[in-house]
């Protein structure tokens, strides 16, 4: 079963699908599947993999994938594939993705600044609710 997951997965990522790119260079980076080793740990191809992923998240992005932009967000926010880490371009991608019209970033946005900016986290929560999306349950933003 995981020998035929592995193979689903490099099948996607060989036809440039971002996500099953970014997460074959995970598998690569910690070689097993729920504790099954299927593969030698080879950081080098990890990190080929996921800044390949990464470039096409990029290229979709640019193109005005709203998805892709909250799904780069991720990225920059260390939630999908390790990458250097950047707060600043996270957020931004977020941002973009919500204006874009990907709702769910609302969500996003809401946990975001839940430590730092309660005005924008209460608008986010709202703007989710509004979208009809709202995952995040959080009484202190109810408004």
């Amino acid at each position: 079963m995981l020998d035929e997951a592995f193979e689903l997965l490099s099948k996607l990522a060989g036809n440039d699908d971002p996500l099953a790119t970014i997460e074959l260079g995970t598998r690569y980076l910690e070689a097993d599947w729920e504790g099954v080793k299927i593969l030698d740990s080879d950081i080098e191809k990890a990190r080929k993999l996921m800044d390949q992923g990464q470039t096409l998240l990029q290229s979709l992005a640019n193109d005005g994938d709203a998805e892709a932009m909250r799904m780069l967000g991720y990225t920059y926010l260390g939630l999908l594939g390790v990458f250097d880490k950047s707060l600043s371009l996270g957020e931004e991608w977020l941002v973009r993705s919500f204006e874009a019209g990907c709702h769910f970033a609302a969500n996003d946005l809401c946990t975001f600044y839940q430590g730092s900016d309660i005005e924008k986290a209460k608008y986010y929560y709202s703007e989710a609710e509004r979208k009809g999306c709202r995952v995040v349950q959080n009484e202190n933003l109810e408004t």
